[in-house]
Protein backbone atom coordinates (compact mmCIF):
# COMPACT_ATOMS: atom_id res chain seq x y z
CA UNK A 1 0.00 0.00 0.00
CA UNK A 2 2.73 2.28 1.11
CA UNK A 3 4.92 1.80 -2.40
CA UNK A 4 1.69 2.35 -4.25
CA UNK A 5 0.79 5.72 -2.81
CA UNK A 6 4.54 6.72 -2.82
CA UNK A 7 4.57 6.08 -6.73
CA UNK A 8 0.98 8.23 -7.09
CA UNK A 9 2.77 11.04 -5.24
CA UNK A 10 5.79 10.61 -7.50
CA UNK A 11 3.46 10.34 -10.63
CA UNK A 12 1.63 13.78 -9.08
CA UNK A 13 5.26 15.34 -9.09
CA UNK A 14 6.28 14.48 -12.71
CA UNK A 15 2.77 16.09 -13.59
CA UNK A 16 3.36 19.38 -11.58
CA UNK A 17 6.88 19.66 -13.01
CA UNK A 18 5.43 19.22 -16.62
CA UNK A 19 2.98 21.42 -16.30
CA UNK A 20 5.63 24.31 -14.78
CA UNK A 21 7.89 23.37 -17.70
CA UNK A 22 4.69 23.95 -20.09
CA UNK A 23 3.74 27.43 -18.19
CA UNK A 24 7.99 28.67 -18.61
CA UNK A 25 7.61 27.57 -22.42
CA UNK A 26 4.28 29.56 -23.01
CA UNK A 27 5.83 32.67 -21.09
CA UNK A 28 8.96 32.36 -23.17
CA UNK A 29 6.82 32.14 -26.36
CA UNK A 30 4.70 35.32 -25.03
CA UNK A 31 7.91 37.26 -24.66
CA UNK A 32 9.28 37.04 -28.07
CA UNK A 33 5.84 37.73 -29.71
CA UNK A 34 5.84 41.13 -28.15
CA UNK A 35 9.18 42.02 -29.85
CA UNK A 36 9.13 44.97 -31.95
CA UNK A 37 9.07 43.55 -35.39
CA UNK A 38 10.01 45.94 -38.43
CA UNK A 39 7.61 46.29 -41.23
CA UNK A 40 8.19 44.44 -44.65
CA UNK A 41 6.70 44.15 -47.96
CA UNK A 42 4.86 41.35 -46.20
CA UNK A 43 3.60 42.70 -43.20
CA UNK A 44 3.09 45.77 -41.34
CA UNK A 45 5.24 46.51 -38.39
CA UNK A 46 4.20 44.98 -34.63
CA UNK A 47 4.81 45.46 -31.10
CA UNK A 48 5.89 49.12 -32.08
CA UNK A 49 7.19 50.60 -28.57
CA UNK A 50 5.24 54.14 -27.88
CA UNK A 51 7.58 56.76 -27.72
CA UNK A 52 8.16 58.42 -23.97
CA UNK A 53 7.96 61.80 -22.87
CA UNK A 54 10.81 62.97 -20.70
CA UNK A 55 11.21 66.15 -18.30
CA UNK A 56 13.13 68.23 -19.69
CA UNK A 57 11.09 68.44 -22.83
CA UNK A 58 9.13 70.34 -20.89
CA UNK A 59 11.59 73.28 -20.04
CA UNK A 60 11.37 76.67 -21.26
CA UNK A 61 14.77 76.24 -22.97
CA UNK A 62 16.73 75.85 -26.12
CA UNK A 63 17.55 72.23 -24.48
CA UNK A 64 14.10 71.59 -23.72
CA UNK A 65 12.95 72.47 -27.21
CA UNK A 66 15.26 70.21 -28.76
CA UNK A 67 14.08 67.55 -26.31
CA UNK A 68 10.35 68.44 -27.53
CA UNK A 69 11.28 68.20 -31.46
CA UNK A 70 13.11 64.95 -30.89
CA UNK A 71 9.67 63.50 -29.56
CA UNK A 72 8.17 64.98 -32.22
CA UNK A 73 9.84 63.01 -34.81
CA UNK A 74 9.63 59.65 -32.90
CA UNK A 75 5.70 60.42 -32.32
CA UNK A 76 5.99 60.87 -36.38
CA UNK A 77 7.94 57.99 -36.51
CA UNK A 78 5.04 55.79 -34.47
CA UNK A 79 2.65 57.13 -36.58
CA UNK A 80 4.71 55.72 -39.82
CA UNK A 81 5.00 52.27 -38.07
CA UNK A 82 1.84 51.56 -36.65
CA UNK A 83 -0.80 54.10 -38.27
CA UNK A 84 -1.94 55.78 -34.85
CA UNK A 85 -1.20 59.45 -35.28
CA UNK A 86 -2.53 60.56 -32.00
CA UNK A 87 1.02 61.67 -30.64
CA UNK A 88 1.74 63.73 -33.39
CA UNK A 89 -1.46 65.52 -33.32
CA UNK A 90 -0.95 65.72 -29.19
CA UNK A 91 1.72 67.84 -29.75
CA UNK A 92 1.42 69.42 -33.00
CA UNK A 93 -2.19 70.08 -33.40
CA UNK A 94 -1.52 74.18 -34.09
CA UNK A 95 1.06 72.95 -37.08
CA UNK A 96 -1.05 72.54 -40.55
CA UNK A 97 1.88 70.57 -42.14
CA UNK A 98 1.85 68.30 -39.08
CA UNK A 99 -1.99 67.65 -39.79
CA UNK A 100 -1.78 66.90 -43.12
CA UNK A 101 1.28 64.49 -42.54
CA UNK A 102 -0.61 63.13 -39.91
CA UNK A 103 -4.10 62.60 -41.95
CA UNK A 104 -2.09 60.96 -44.67
CA UNK A 105 -0.20 58.41 -42.85
CA UNK A 106 -3.55 57.71 -41.19
CA UNK A 107 -5.46 57.05 -44.21
CA UNK A 108 -2.86 54.55 -45.96
CA UNK A 109 -3.89 52.13 -42.52
CA UNK A 110 -7.51 52.84 -42.70
CA UNK A 111 -7.78 51.35 -46.07
CA UNK A 112 -6.04 48.30 -44.95
CA UNK A 113 -2.27 49.28 -46.26
CA UNK A 114 0.94 50.10 -44.42
CA UNK A 115 4.33 52.13 -44.51
CA UNK A 116 7.87 50.28 -44.86
CA UNK A 117 10.47 52.65 -43.44
CA UNK A 118 10.05 56.32 -44.10
CA UNK A 119 12.22 56.59 -40.31
CA UNK A 120 12.65 60.71 -39.92
CA UNK A 121 15.87 60.84 -38.68
CA UNK A 122 16.75 64.46 -36.80
CA UNK A 123 20.20 64.60 -37.09
CA UNK A 124 20.55 67.73 -34.57
CA UNK A 125 18.54 70.32 -33.12
CA UNK A 126 19.95 73.90 -33.19
CA UNK A 127 18.12 76.81 -31.52
CA UNK A 128 18.20 80.08 -33.45
CA UNK A 129 20.33 82.88 -31.44
CA UNK A 130 16.73 84.59 -31.38
CA UNK A 131 14.68 85.05 -28.73
CA UNK A 132 11.27 83.94 -28.54
CA UNK A 133 8.70 86.09 -30.46
CA UNK A 134 5.96 87.59 -28.44
CA UNK A 135 3.43 84.72 -28.57
CA UNK A 136 5.94 82.28 -27.27
CA UNK A 137 7.47 81.10 -30.61
CA UNK A 138 11.31 79.73 -31.22
CA UNK A 139 12.86 78.50 -33.99
CA UNK A 140 15.52 75.80 -34.83
CA UNK A 141 17.70 74.51 -37.40
CA UNK A 142 17.33 70.52 -37.74
CA UNK A 143 19.63 68.62 -40.17
CA UNK A 144 17.11 65.76 -41.77
CA UNK A 145 17.02 62.60 -43.14
CA UNK A 146 14.27 59.84 -44.06
CA UNK A 147 15.07 56.47 -44.29
CA UNK A 148 13.52 54.75 -48.18
CA UNK A 149 10.02 54.67 -47.71
CA UNK A 150 7.24 52.40 -49.58
CA UNK A 151 3.71 52.80 -49.40
CA UNK A 152 1.72 49.61 -49.98
CA UNK A 153 -1.69 49.09 -50.59
CA UNK A 154 -4.15 46.46 -48.37
CA UNK A 155 -3.09 43.78 -51.01
CA UNK A 156 0.26 44.37 -50.46
CA UNK A 157 0.93 46.36 -54.22
CA UNK A 158 3.50 49.08 -53.78
CA UNK A 159 1.32 52.48 -54.19
CA UNK A 160 4.28 54.61 -53.98
CA UNK A 161 8.43 54.53 -53.23
CA UNK A 162 10.25 56.86 -52.07
CA UNK A 163 14.34 56.81 -52.35
CA UNK A 164 16.60 57.28 -49.36
CA UNK A 165 18.49 60.60 -50.44
CA UNK A 166 22.17 60.46 -48.95
CA UNK A 167 22.08 64.41 -48.44
CA UNK A 168 19.33 64.37 -46.57
CA UNK A 169 18.15 68.37 -46.07
CA UNK A 170 17.58 70.26 -42.92
CA UNK A 171 14.14 71.39 -41.44
CA UNK A 172 12.95 74.66 -39.57
CA UNK A 173 10.96 73.56 -36.49
CA UNK A 174 8.80 77.05 -34.85
CA UNK A 175 7.40 75.81 -31.89
CA UNK A 176 5.63 77.43 -28.93
CA UNK A 177 6.00 77.39 -25.46
CA UNK A 178 2.72 77.90 -22.92
CA UNK A 179 1.66 76.53 -19.76
CA UNK A 180 4.74 74.56 -19.06
CA UNK A 181 4.87 72.81 -22.27
CA UNK A 182 6.06 73.36 -26.19
CA UNK A 183 3.78 72.34 -28.87
CA UNK A 184 4.94 72.53 -32.57
CA UNK A 185 3.67 75.20 -34.84
CA UNK A 186 5.43 74.73 -38.15
CA UNK A 187 8.13 72.58 -39.42
CA UNK A 188 9.44 73.47 -43.21
CA UNK A 189 11.96 72.21 -45.69
CA UNK A 190 14.67 75.10 -45.87
CA UNK A 191 17.45 73.22 -47.88
CA UNK A 192 19.46 76.40 -48.16
CA UNK A 193 19.32 77.25 -44.29
CA UNK A 194 22.87 77.24 -43.11
CA UNK A 195 23.18 76.48 -39.17
CA UNK A 196 23.69 79.20 -36.83
CA UNK A 197 27.50 79.33 -35.93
Amino acid sequence: MKKLMMSGAVVTVAAVALVGCGSEAGQDKAAVSNKPVAASTEAPAQNVRTPEKNDRMSEDTDQGLASFTYYYFEAKNYAIQTGDADLMREVAADCSGCMTEADAIEAVYADGGWIVGGQPKALNVVALDEAKDEEGNLSAMVPYMEDARTTLDKDGKTVEAKEWDSDGTTLTVTANYADGAWAMVSVDETPNAGLPE
